[in-house]
């Protein structure tokens, strides 16, 4: 790699480009090969089998010219990412398989996006390692091949936005700036309608120009010119949007949280849980704690494709938070770009997300998070090197600390009786933390007694062999690495889609409301109303109104919804793991028992059971 030491400079210089651009083209074909399997391997099902929510929005926007879901406004979701789908549809149909191309594309662009802002920013290997490892993640396949969901879509366009951010403030006066600031603007508005997080965008830029006026007044002030129309274009979408939301808006039950808006959710105690009431000030430290640590966790399973266990002296949580947040900080010094505050913003709302984590609210900042990460595995290194007795006397301490608590932790949970292959990681991971830590703590000592006896003597710690050839070996075993993670990865989501090929209805987790609902659109008439916890899937299957059986215990506010609402029909279903809580299962049950003889089975399938309501006709 001493090609630039030669002799015949220009000739060397020629053979680097080509060997960059052959690296870029590699992980392009990479990008695209992973798109293509996507693409490729979605599930083969004549319908929708999960949350068909979206693909009802667009159906109404393009059949009907509203925003509508089940007869009502639709005022939680914004329209961006169903008017996608709908005018996608106008010329292709919205059948599954285009709308699951859909999403395929936009994967696919979306990572070819983030490859260039992160080339551009730190370099091909980081770019290569954030995108790469993300196109071949498994959890990102099955999101994105059982669900029509909008977060691919935000990710391209906030890619975008991001790319475009770094072109208009290096860019020279001139039209063609004022037609990046004009397509700026739309892109942030595009991600605020697609997403409500893309406030993240508006949050960012516009802490990033304070930022810049505090630090650096003439570049502030030049930002300020630049990036004043995105930023009130994107202000006025977003109160445009939740006006229209607010006059329009219908609750079916008086109960906090879902579905009134996303800043009302944020202030419920637990999202799934509504009856919990509201949040308290003591609520939100162990709120933000549980979501920072479950969000490590679920990153650095997106990395390896590894389940990770959830426990905070984990290296893999620790250690990836500790690494994250001192690259991100050291960003942020002087001022930083505008994709660091963005980054902040974003993860500063999930961290008061009242809900559990889940890996789709990771999945457009992946790439993002690599490079902190990396940013703050240079500083590591660079403190390592230049204060060796400080860097071991800290690794010695927090090794031997960090090994005692997972170790502790192992103790704690070995007694488990569960078998089953999460349960057997979770057990081992501890222990393998544990010896990590310690081996920690020896290097640390390590260093301690190198820097000494280097002082000692006035000869250095590190021999300048290691400085030739270490970085080049550790390339060399960090492509290896990367080569792995990303194959596995790929044998892992062909795997799946081939699943996906031959997808059996009957055996997907939403079978019970799928088959409960294609048993009342040829048994019941068209004009009764159902009510089931299911609400998306009941629709789409049926056509009919649906009310929603909300996660109340209170049986004579549920009767009372009941018979305010007119329905006639209701759908309790079975299924081992209930996303809200109290289930539907014992919701229904506490009516049952207050109201007897309200209620008469009319039918009954495989974890699924109808009734009928005595009057409700």
């Amino acid at each position: 790699m001493q090609l630039i030491e030669v002799s015949g400079t220009a000739k060397a210089g020629n053979s680097v480009r080509v060997g960059a651009w052959g690296s870029d083209g590699l992980v392009l074909a990479t990008i695209l090969l992973l798109g293509a399997i996507q693409f490729s391997y979605y599930p083969h099902a004549s319908d929708f089998l999960n949350d068909p929510g979206y693909p009802d929005l667009a159906q109404s926007i393009l059949h009907h010219g509203s925003y509508q879901f089940d007869y009502l406004p639709e005022t939680t979701l914004p329209p961006g990412f169903p008017l996608i789908l709908a005018l996608i549809g106008r010329f292709f149909g919205l059948s599954p398989a285009v709308q699951f191309g859909v999403i395929a594309v936009s994967t696919t662009l979306g990572l070819l996006a983030a490859y260039f802002l992160l080339r551009r920013v730190q370099g091909r290997g980081v770019a290569a390692v954030g995108c790469l490892l993300l196109g071949a993640a498994p959890s990102l396949f099955s999101f994105n091949t059982s669900v029509i969901f909008p977060e691919m879509a935000y990710f391209l366009v906030s890619m975008l936005a991001l790319i475009l951010m770094l072109t208009i403030d290096r860019a020279v006066p001139g039209p063609r700036l004022i037609a990046w600031i004009g397509l700026l603007g739309i892109l942030i508005a595009a991600a605020i309608l697609i997403r409500s997080v893309g406030v993240a965008l508006l949050a960012g830029v516009g802490i990033w120009v304070v930022a810049s006026l505090m630090i650096a007044p003439e570049a502030g002030r030049q930002r300020l010119r630049r990036f004043l129309f995105p930023l009130l274009f994107g202000v006025v979408v977003q109160v445009g949007w939740s006006a229209w939301a607010g006059r329009h808006q219908v609750l079916e039950w008086n109960l906090p949280g879902y579905p009134e808006s996303y800043v009302t959710q944020l202030k419920v105690k637990d999202g799934q849980h509504p009856e919990l009431g509201l949040a308290q000030l003591s609520d939100i430290p162990v709120r933000v704690e549980r979501n920072i640590v479950a969000r490590a966790a679920l990153l650095s399973e997106l990395l390896t494709g590894r389940h990770v266990s959830i426990f905070w002296s984990s290296p893999l949580v620790i250690g990836v938070l500790t690494l994250g947040a001192a690259g991100l900080l050291h960003s942020l010094r002087g001022g930083g770009d505008a994709f660091d505050w963005y980054f902040l913003c974003y993860e500063a709302i999930f961290w008061l997300w009242p809900w559990d984590s889940k890996p789709r609210f990771l999945f457009p900042v992946v790439p993002l998070a690599v490079l902190y990460l990396w940013r703050g595995a240079l500083l590591l290194r660079t403190w390592c090197i230049r204060q060796p007795k400080v860097a071991g006397a800290f690794l010695l301490i927090v090794g031997i600390a960090l090994s005692i608590c997972s170790i502790g932790f192992a103790l704690h949970i070995l007694p488990l009786n569960v078998d089953t292959q999460h349960a057997r990681s979770d057990r081992l991971q501890p222990v393998a933390a544990g010896a990590l830590w310690a081996a920690a703590a020896i290097i640390g000592l390590l260093l301690f007694q190198f820097d000494s006896i280097s002082k000692r003597r006035g000869t250095e710690v590190y021999p300048s062999s290691l400085n030739v050839y270490g970085p080049a070996a550790l390339r060399v075993c960090g492509t290896l690495l990367l080569v792995f993670l990303v194959a596995t990865g790929m044998v892992q989501q062909v795997a799946w889609g081939q699943k996906n090929l031959r997808i059996d209805v009957t055996r997907q987790e939403t079978y019970p409301e799928i088959a409960a609902a294609q048993w009342i659109r040829t048994h019941e008439p068209a004009d009764r109303v159902i009510m089931a916890r299911d609400q998306d899937l009941l629709f789409h299957y049926t056509g009919r109104r649906v009310v929603w059986l909300p996660p109340l215990s209170d049986p004579h506010v549920l009767m009372d919804g009941i018979r305010r609402l007119g329905v006639a029909v209701v759908v309790v279903a079975h299924h081992r793991d209930t996303y809200w809580q109290p289930s539907e299962e014992l919701c229904f049950q506490s009516l049952v028992q207050a109201f007897q003889s309200g209620f008469q089975m009319i039918h009954e399938g495989h974890d699924y059971r109808i009734f009928e309501v005595s009057g409700g006709h």
